[in-house]
């Protein structure tokens, strides 16, 4: 007759009945003794005075706890427990990060180890509310076992503002395999693959279509990737300027750093604005804008129309710091620059010399007109923090000749060193720290110039990039060592040099 399991089984619990059962033995007990010799293969034919007198080890001691619960092994025991046991948070993160690192026979041992795992598959615990597979959805492998396990390949995220689907982003080839193991190609999935008879079918069937919200509001124009499809939707009713819900902006917007499809939009009908003439570099389009409002030039990202409850969509393609006439030098559209600048005012002709660090044009600017670097708004100020950020030295050397701040705060209250720092630009760094850049200002995030740095080597790295000689800089010009050292290798070693400990 075996022992049963409390409803609520506690695996400390009956690892301290296996101690003491073998501490009872160590205490010469008799019924100790008939226990082990009941339900310890080894010694079922042993008198009770020898097993008192036998080695009996934890492992023994385990095996007969198991035993006389009804399982042939401690570790079938054991799995049976964690089976029963409630998913802790630890355990939910070691299958998120599993599935991140595409661990696949890691997800298989969790699923056997815990059972229950399997019924969290379909929950929303990944980034923007997705699921497991849409994580997942680049490893055939995973993807198979997800599905063997009952994940839903048609389950949507859940986003606040418009679900997506594992299809949503998708390149050919792997929409080509998930859509194999059942994903349905909806409306957005069919314009962004470029299916043109799959968007026709499902527009006959439902003509509402045309304009249905997917992930992040968009709509079917949003990611069309073709201009047959293009011309379909929009002959049937949809509508060309309408804008996301996440991002506030139009398929045109969505299509900036993709010239052809953005100048089709344009040609079609699409609402234009300074930015998309300044990467398309149409002087037309330019002209355009400034005859529907004429300070267009001084337009920003994050103000006025180009704001959104998730930063508008430009703030991603363009970058937050843009600006209309920096933006055209950027593509190298000359004829546009020369056109815009005829129509700016001293104000943007100078900002955009220092960007160009076009010393002479900066200087000239500032001697007929002295009060122009008292004048600047803070915004204006941290155009400084976008030059270092692009590891444009000789712009912030023109910049800290002309006056500016040289602590100035831009995107995320970061200073001229931190945006230089953070990347591990080290002509920048060096430049800033012998014009005395504070090395102890705090970023949004808590970071100095020299956290900044230590993050950076191993977030933001590129081929300009030495993050263990800025640290290096930093230290000799006064940071204060950190208690441990972090980073990449490189940072690491620099920091032990100096006294981090780890």
């Amino acid at each position: 007759m075996f022992k049963l399991l409390p409803a609520t089984p506690s695996l400390e619990q009956l690892k301290n009945q296996a101690k003491e059962l073998l501490k009872a033995h160590q205490n010469q007990d008799l019924q100790a003794a008939r226990r082990i010799q009941e339900h310890l293969p080894r010694l079922a034919q042993t008198a009770l005075p020898d097993i008192l007198s036998s080695k009996l080890a934890l492992t023994d001691a385990q095996l007969v706890i198991a035993r006389e619960y009804g399982f042939t092994s401690w570790p079938r025991l054991k799995r049976h427990i964690e089976s029963l046991t409630p998913l802790s948070d630890d355990i939910i993160e070691q299958f998120k990060n599993a599935i991140h690192a595409g661990d696949v026979s890691k997800v298989k041992s969790l699923f056997k180890r815990y059972p229950l795992l399997t019924s969290k598959i379909n929950d929303p615990l990944f980034a923007f509310g997705s699921r497991s597979l849409n994580a997942a959805r680049h490893n055939r492998a995973m993807v198979d076992l997800l599905l063997k396990h009952g994940a839903d390949i048609n389950a949507r995220s859940d986003w606040w503002a418009g679900s997506f689907g594992i299809l949503d982003g998708a390149d050919v080839e792997t929409a080509a395999y998930l859509i194999k193991r059942g994903a349905v190609i909806d409306i957005h999935a069919a314009a962004a693959l470029g299916m043109v008879e799959r968007v026709q079918e499902l527009v006959q069937e439902n003509p509402e279509l045309v304009n249905a919200k997917g992930g992040d509001g968009q709509r079917p124009l949003h990611v069309a990737t073709r201009p047959e499809i293009i011309d379909f939707l929009l002959a049937n009713g949809a509508d060309i300027n309408a804008r996301d819900i996440d991002h506030n902006a139009t398929p045109a917007q969505y299509a900036i750093n993709d010239p052809v499809k953005c100048r089709y939009l344009v040609e079609r009908g699409a609402e234009i604005d300074i930015f998309i003439a300044c990467v398309l570099g149409d002087v037309a389009i330019a002209q355009a804008a400034l005859e529907s409002d004429p300070n267009c030039l001084n337009a920003r990202i994050g103000e006025g129309q180009f704001t959104a409850p998730g930063e508008h969509i430009y703030t991603y393609n363009i970058g937050y710091t843009a600006r209309p006439l920096d933006l055209a030098a950027q593509h190298g559209h000359t004829e546009l620059i020369e056109f815009l600048l005829q129509r700016s005012s001293p104000r943007q002709k100078f900002l955009f010399a220092c960007m160009q660090a076009d010393e002479s044009t900066v200087q000239s600017l500032l001697s007929q007109q002295p009060d122009l670097m008292r004048s600047l708004r803070p915004d204006e100020m941290s155009l400084i923090c976008d030059a270092a950020w692009r590891n444009n030295t000789a712009a912030v050397r023109v910049m800290l000749k002309a006056g500016f701040d040289i602590n100035a705060q831009g995107v995320n209250n970061s200073t001229p060193l931190d945006r230089a720092a953070l990347w591990g630009y080290l002509d920048t760094v060096n430049l800033l720290l012998e014009h005395n850049a504070s090395l102890t200002v705090v970023n949004d995030f808590g970071g100095t110039p020299l956290g900044a740095c230590i993050y950076g080597s191993l977030h933001f790295i590129n081929e300009q990039s030495n993050h263990a000689a800025c640290v290096e800089s930093m230290l000799r010009a006064g940071a204060p060592v950190p208690e441990a050292a972090g980073g990449s290798a490189a940072v690491m070693e620099v920091l032990r040099r100096y006294g981090a400990k780890g």
